[in-house]
């Protein structure tokens, strides 16, 4: 269910969600509060994966993460 909301927006933002694609602002404003927010999720995702194996990982297991990488790339590559 949606909700009717109200907000005050900055005239060149206006003007650039004007300017987006869409048939209405409230179809702008709800793709681009979307996307916005799924770029962010992203990136707390990377964030997070790159702490997870930047901390601790000792040298041979990070040695050990790019042989099983390329193991897994040549796998995909097969073709019987």
């Amino acid at each position: 269910m949606k909700q009717r909301v109200t907000i005050s927006l900055a005239e060149k933002l206006l003007e650039a969600l004007d300017r987006a694609p869409g048939k209405s602002r409230s179809e702008k404003i709800e793709r681009l509060l979307n996307e916005a927010l799924a770029v962010r999720a992203h990136r707390r995702w990377v964030s997070e994966i790159g702490a997870f194996y930047g901390a601790g990982a000792s040298t041979e297991d990070r040695a050990e993460d790019v042989d099983w990488q390329a193991l897994a790339a040549q796998a995909f590559e097969r073709d019987d």
